[in-house]
């Protein structure tokens, strides 16, 4: 072979080469571009537009509780699979034979798929699990600038004659957004319900009227909200048409899994034990609160959400995590009864907790998440002496 011959041989291979490499890049460039396109379009479709907004609280977001309970709801990949349980999870008793509910439900938080489900479209009256929905349109003011935090909140003279549970304001007594949601999801504070409503509408109708539009935004057809607290319509407002707040325990369940994604940071109030509200207040009398949420101490990484009581029955929101797996359990309406035939609210209370326990330890077991290590429980509450971890102005 002469040298001219290995010349075009060379020059050949050559060319090759870099029309393979060219070739290669130009592909990897469209299929980036195409990818980053992708991506966009999917995004504009899932997030809320009103989460390019400012965020909710001015803090580091590594090292927030908030951006540990996002995590949480990430699927597990690889790596990022959480440690094994060292300890098997201990099967929490069932509930009385005789306790009765409306419907009870659990899903995964994740996918929304329902692990169980028992009469779950059935209506009953939520009680104080109302407070949900207050929270979500308070927190969605947050988000999107229309209320701060910080906001000093005048109670009137409605707030102060609010009965059931209550912190008992008084009319022109001032404290902030930030105090009223605790005493909102650890009291549940029917005074600082209507305090929030007015503070965000002006008027608690029209802040009823936004419930029952992001309800039926959120999917909860057979939900109409009356109240944003949740007590009993009186006779006298029944006869002049008034009705009393209706759920499903299915709809309830959508409506939670939609606030522990969009606003994680309803876990700075739910999950928090204790606070003490009027803290630091020169010459007025601190209240001691403490979580009707006992779940929160009787069930390993229960960590929400809301509790409430009528003579309708007891129902409860609760929400409780193993490694990256979360569930939500609804009971509707849960009823024990004496042997004189009477509604016995304090057994009635703690079966529905313990009914509630039995769906979030079967929905783990479900979705195979009990040999996962309970998540670990962030000292998320507040201090004992009521101060914010986002230390806003005080009152």
């Amino acid at each position: 072979m002469n040298a001219q011959s290995k010349n075009l041989i060379f020059s050949g291979i050559a060319f090759a080469a870099v029309a393979v490499a060219a070739l290669f890049v130009f592909n990897g460039s469209w299929a980036e571009t195409d990818f980053s396109e992708q991506a966009k379009k999917t995004l504009a479709q899932t997030v809320p537009a009103e989460s390019t907004a400012r965020p909710l609280f001015n803090v580091p977001a590594a090292e927030t509780f908030f951006e540990k309970e996002k995590s949480a709801l990430a699927p597990a990949t690889g790596s990022a699979m959480p440690p094994l349980a060292s300890v098997p999870a201990k099967k929490p008793r069932r509930a009385l034979a005789s306790f009765h509910c409306a419907g009870q439900i659990c899903i995964d938080a994740e996918t929304g798929e329902t692990l169980s489900a028992r009469d779950h479209f059935v209506l009953c009256p939520p009680a104080s699990v109302t407070k949900v929905m207050t929270a979500y349109l308070i927190l969605e003011a947050i988000q999107t600038g229309k209320i701060t935090l910080a906001d000093p909140v005048t109670a009137s003279r409605r707030a102060q004659s609010m009965g059931g549970t209550q912190v008992h304001l008084a009319a022109g007594e001032i404290n902030s957004v930030d105090d009223l949601l605790f005493a909102l999801m650890i009291q549940s504070a029917n005074d600082a319900a209507v305090a929030l409503a007015e503070h965000l509408c002006g008027n608690v109708e029209s802040f009823v009227s936004l419930m029952n539009i992001r309800a039926r935004e959120l999917g909860m057809s057979r939900t109409t909200f009356s109240t944003p607290h949740g007590l009993p319509v009186s006779a006298r407002e029944r006869a002049a048409g008034k009705r009393p707040d209706m759920t499903c325990a299915a709809d309830l369940a959508l409506l939670s899994r939609a606030l522990l994604h969009r606003f994680p940071e309803i876990f700075r109030y739910c999950a928090s034990k204790t606070y003490l509200f009027r803290a630091n207040r020169p010459g007025v009398q601190p209240l001691p609160m403490s979580n009707h949420n006992k779940l929160l101490w009787n069930f390993e990484s229960c960590d929400g959400l809301k509790t409430g009581w009528t003579n309708a029955g007891a129902s409860i929101v609760t929400t409780a995590s193993r490694g990256n797996k979360r569930v939500i359990a609804v009971v509707l309406g849960g009823l024990v009864k004496n042997k004189k035939g009477e509604i016995d609210p304090k057994t009635s209370q703690q079966e529905r907790n313990q009914r509630a326990a039995e769906l979030m330890f079967e929905g783990f077991e479900k979705i195979d998440a009990l040999k996962y290590a309970p998540t670990p429980q962030n000292n998320f509450s507040a201090s004992a002496n009521g101060a914010s971890l986002f230390n806003p102005p005080k009152l």
